[in-house]
């Protein structure tokens, strides 16, 4: 267990360091952010992969392994504890850790401490009353092991072979989904307020679609609430501003499409030429604007006006670009994680053992009749001894026990 722990313990931070240092980034971007010798380091030791490097499986196997092997160890033990728990002869063996002498009605005692249903029997001569409970407390903490082994697993080849992406766009507007053979549109997209004017929700309706077979599915994705389509989940993340761009030649429009804040776009006619749409202010010098770049062949243009109102047109004879009134654009965040189910699993039989291990507290009361006709009341308790001499105190005095 103590290797479990210290094996458990470098697991997390290795999670942390996953978490907190961005994955799958080039060099020249850890160097921007860090320096060049901590960029290094992050490439030298995996830290910019954690989740595939290869010490990070062999802890995850090893952690796996050790938490098996000691669950396995202690199978027998804890059969042989159960069934001993239920066994009158064993248990007059033990020494009470409760007990009171001269009991006319052991039965009313037993009762009060929630034992309704006491064994008759007799062991060497002497009539006794037998109860037991909770044995299933005994495999509390080995449950709990078990789940704790598949949560690490689920969460360690859910890393392994996650997929995720981002995707953003207009209503109206259908994308490929990077890396699946689907195709993404977007239905419709809305921001719902209260009634006092705050922004209370962002709801964006969507329609999964395989080219190959033109099978759909749909549904709705909005803030803490994703959609599932064709077994991808897909988040509302963020909401944004875009343009819908139109280019007219000689006033003939022969172009349009929706340009979305931080979104660049290139200009056929005009080879090297590209536009980037920075930003939209909704109060440029009192009224609102398109914050817009101009870039020829990488290098930023000076033109004089970056900043143009909706519905303005930028002439570029014989060409013209027309911004049009802005329109809400959501980014969802696509998803997949194929061993989401296998951590759920563990989740649940790591609280159902933490459950029975903490509550489930087995315990047995035994009365042996003694020569002058009354009973001796004895009580065991595997956990928390001195609550339990408690309530049997309570019972023997003719009061309910306190659970």
């Amino acid at each position: 267990m103590k290797f479990a722990i210290i094996l458990l313990i470098l697991v997390a931070i290795a999670c942390m360091v996953g978490s907190f240092v961005p994955q799958g980034e080039m060099f020249d971007t850890y160097r921007d952010a860090y320096s060049e010798r901590t960029a290094a380091f992050l490439l030298a030791f995996h830290l910019d992969d954690v989740f595939h490097s290869w010490w990070f499986i062999a802890l995850t196997a090893l952690l796996c392994l050790c938490l098996l092997f000691c669950n396995i160890t202690r199978i027998k033990a804890l059969i042989s504890q159960t069934k001993n728990a239920g066994d009158p002869a064993l248990a007059l063996r033990e020494a009470p850790q409760a007990s009171a002498g001269h009991v006319a009605d052991p039965r009313a005692v037993m009762k009060r401490l929630r034992f309704y249903r006491p064994i008759e029997t007799q062991i060497d001569g002497k009539d006794v009353l037998f109860g037991s409970r909770n044995h299933i407390g005994f495999w509390g903490a080995w449950v709990c092991h078990i789940g704790i082994v598949l949560i690490v697993l689920g969460y360690a080849f859910g890393q392994m072979t996650l997929y995720s992406s981002y995707l953003y766009g207009t209503p109206g507007q259908t994308k490929p989904i990077e890396g699946t053979p689907y195709t993404l549109t977007i239905d419709a997209f809305r921001t719902e307020h209260s009634e006092s004017g705050f922004v209370e929700q962002y709801v964006a309706e969507l329609t999964v679609t395989d080219p190959a077979t033109q099978q759909t599915q749909s549904g709705v994705a909005s803030v803490n609430h994703p959609a599932v389509l064709n077994g991808l989940k897909f988040y509302q993340t963020a909401a944004g501003v875009a343009a819908r761009v139109t280019i007219s030649e000689d006033g003939k429009p022969i172009d349009s499409t929706d340009l979305c804040v931080g979104e660049e776009m290139t200009i056929d006619f005009l080879p090297g030429f590209s536009m980037y749409l920075y930003g939209y202010d909704e109060d440029h010098l009192g009224e609102p604007a398109y914050h817009v770049l101009f870039f020829y062949q990488g290098q930023h243009m000076d033109t004089g006006a970056n900043y143009f109102a909706p519905g303005s047109t930028i002439e570029l004879s014989p060409y013209s670009i027309t911004l049009s009134e802005p329109i809400e654009y959501t980014q969802l965040r696509v998803k997949k994680d194929s061993f989401a189910w296998l951590a759920g699993v563990g989740a649940f039989l790591t609280t159902l053992g933490l459950f029975a291990a903490l509550y489930l507290v087995p315990e047995t009361v035994w009365a042996v009749r003694e020569e002058d006709g009354t009973w001796t009341v004895n009580g065991r308790s595997r956990k928390l001894a001195p609550l339990f001499a408690e309530q049997f105190d309570r019972a023997v005095r003719g009061k309910e026990a306190k659970h």
